[in-house]
């Protein structure tokens, strides 16, 4: 799944579960750089979406101190909760300072990969044990982002965004956002892109299963297997946990941070 996030098989990534919640305490010895390298070259507006936050979920002193300085940008009023607002802002503003004066690509990749943002901030929110806001009504910190949560929050970030990316260059039948995308796949385009999809560069298990022989799939079937409701479109959020149940089934550590993330 996502061959960069599976280049964590030479580091240690442990799951520690409590009775009441299941919060995620990820350490990664393996580099950001490897794990950047599993994106294919003709990927580029990934890589360089990715480029941007993928230093902030490594390890090291320097990776802290970054994040450090990234978390008061991204909680702005300093209460150690982000909201998706906040979260959402601050990819822009990222995006934005690390373009220097080319601020409109940092500004079309923002809005490019802008579906995804929500998926990464609703897994990495739930991470760490809930625990009462007193000061915003009923709210919990099941509802925000906090600063235990931020880099768990990035590495989502950049695995959701390669899942995007591999939705929307099915859907309208071609790579990025154009006229003909609505969000939706329907058997045609998935059927126009099935015999080269496990070579699109993504290295996602239930892509690579596609290319099985072994196994008696087709476009049809397979289809099906991701159209969860019936209606005959596949919808970005039935793509995503289509591809988050193969990496599960699969015992890949990736899976794991989804699974984790689906508690």
């Amino acid at each position: 799944f996502f061959n960069f996030f599976l280049l964590f098989h030479n580091s240690y990534l442990f799951f520690h579960f409590t009775s009441t919640h299941q919060p995620l305490n990820m350490g990664a010895a393996a580099s950001i750089t490897e794990m950047q390298s599993g994106i294919a070259d003709t990927k580029k507006d990934l890589k360089a979406f990715v480029a941007n936050f993928a230093p902030l979920a490594q390890p090291g002193k320097e990776a802290m101190a970054a994040r450090k300085q990234s978390w008061m940008a991204v909680d702005p009023n300093g209460n150690g909760l982000v909201s998706l607002a906040e979260f959402d802002g601050w990819i822009k503003k990222t995006l934005l300072l690390n373009a220097g004066e080319n601020t409109e690509e940092a500004d079309r990749l923002w809005k490019l990969y802008r579906p995804s943002y929500i998926r990464a901030f609703n897994d990495a929110k739930d991470q760490k044990a809930e625990r009462p806001i007193k000061t915003v009504g009923e709210a919990t910190t099941d509802d925000y982002v906090t600063r235990g949560e931020f880099r768990l929050a990035v590495a989502y970030l950049c695995l959701y965004a390669a899942m995007f990316d591999a939705f929307n260059a099915i859907d309208g039948g071609s790579e990025g956002t154009t006229a003909a995308d609505d969000r939706r796949m329907s058997l045609e385009e998935w059927t126009a892109a099935y015999p080269k999809i496990a070579e699109a560069g993504y290295g996602f298990v239930a892509l690579a299963k596609v290319a099985d022989e072994a196994t008696e799939d087709n476009a049809e079937s397979v289809f099906k297997e991701m159209d969860a409701d019936g209606k005959g479109m596949v919808l970005l959020n039935e793509w995503c946990k289509w591809i988050e149940a193969a990496e599960v089934a699969a015992g890949t550590l990736a899976g794991k941070m989804l699974n984790a993330g689906d508690e």
